[in-house]
């Protein structure tokens, strides 16, 4: 059986999406106006990592196929332009720079487990708008494929202190499990030079949906696991995207989740069965939920079975089982003093037939009889709510 690592919204369903809106840094300046607060670290803007002033250079443009090193994103762009990017908080940020200016193209991706109503994505493509300092040029508009689109216009400076007046085109498009805005933003005198080329960019705009479960690439499952964490040896799932960050680096393995209301279960690839035990140093990295889980496996129809204790930073702890995705509480939500908020916690999680034990630092917080009669594998567990968080998990035993 191979392990696994798993993604899913558990708790209330997004209502809203939460973004830092950025500033496109044609003239180094300009405030971003913030959306919806978003449950994540502030992403890195545009006008922090563009200071370039604004030139005109009109040269004759080709568009070349661009994809994003995960092969997740593609679109088409001027050939030769260079290409920055950022990444934080459950956002990338893709810019293309042509010879001489910065900032004229920009692709905004953003972390979106449900698709928005169209209330909320106006409202996000005006907040974008504000935050460029342009004002909106007639109505938007809503094209057959169901892309939100507005042209503006603003005003900035060259580097001999001139005002250049700029044409900017903002569009919006919903994904499977992302919103993309692109920003197309050129001189007034170069409009000519750009704006016949815009439908062919934007219209080859592809962002494939993040798989919600990965398998280890580790060919053969061990009987069991002894890991420091040392190396990065292939036993656990590495990975770096738009909703997480997940390492083996600096002797521990992190999981920290970019994204609100969302969990992972992390295994290594291992013999499954049914009597089982993990332990593992862990620690809080913000107001995560981490934990351990017993018997997780994954069914033929891609939902999981397994059973979870976890610990939270507000000293409480609790239990549930997993039939399928579908959660029932074995263990109510109850506080302890045995849990660390701020320091290093000893888990160790157990369970002979029917009966599981959950010990934290040497204290037995629960222990309870559930039925779970497949076989499965032990696995990390962290749950996040309000606020993008996660877990840091070191010397993992299993046996």
């Amino acid at each position: 059986m191979f392990g696994y690592i798993m993604q899913g919204v558990k708790h209330t369903v997004w209502l809203t999406i939460a973004m830092t809106v950025f500033v496109l840094g044609v003239a180094g300046c300009g405030t971003a106006t913030p959306a919806a607060p978003f449950a994540t670290p502030t992403a890195v803007l545009a006008a922090q990592v563009l200071g370039e002033t604004v030139v005109t250079t009109p040269l004759p443009l080709a568009l070349t196929q661009w994809r994003s090193p995960d092969g997740r994103v593609q679109l088409r762009v001027p050939q030769a332009w260079p290409v920055e990017s950022h990444s934080d908080a459950g956002r990338a940020l893709w810019i293309w720079n042509a010879p001489g200016q910065r900032g004229l193209i920009s692709l905004l991706m953003i972390s979106s487990p449900v698709a928005l109503p169209d209330t909320m994505r106006q409202e996000l493509l005006l907040q974008t708008i504000k935050g460029l300092n342009a004002t909106i040029v007639g109505d938007l508009r809503q094209d057959a494929r169901g892309r939100l689109i507005a042209e503006a216009t603003s005003v900035t400076q060259n580097r001999d202190g001139a005002d250049i007046a700029m044409w900017l085109q903002v569009i919006l498009q919903q994904f499977e499990d992302s919103v993309a805005i692109v920003v197309m933003s050129v001189p007034e005198r170069d409009i000519a030079l750009i704006q016949p080329l815009v439908g062919q960019m934007f219209d080859e705009l592809v962002i494939a949906p993040l798989p919600t479960a990965t398998p280890l690439p580790t060919p053969t499952p061990a009987p069991y696991t002894a890991d420091t964490f040392d190396t990065a040896d292939g036993t656990w799932f590495e990975g770096d995207d738009v909703r997480r960050a997940i390492t083996v680096a600096d002797g521990i393995y992190r999981i920290y989740l970019r994204m609100a209301d969302s969990y992972y279960l992390s295994a290594p690839a291992e013999i499954a069965r049914t009597d089982q035990k993990i332990a593992v140093d862990t620690a809080f990295e913000g107001a995560a939920r981490i934990g351990t889980a017993l018997r997780f496996r994954v069914r033929a129809d891609d939902t999981r079975d397994y059973v979870v204790c976890w610990i939270s930073p507000l000293q409480r702890f609790g239990c549930f089982r997993s039939d399928g995705d579908q959660w029932q509480a074995v263990q109510e939500v109850t506080e302890s003093s045995a849990i660390y908020p701020d320091r290093t916690n000893h888990i160790e999680f157990g369970v002979r037939g029917t009966q599981y034990t959950f010990v934290v630092n040497g204290e037995i917080l629960t222990s309870f009889d559930t039925q779970m009669p497949e076989p499965g594998v032990p696995a990390l567990y962290v749950e996040t709510f309000d606020d993008a968080a996660g877990g840091i998990f070191d010397n993992v035993q299993t046996s």
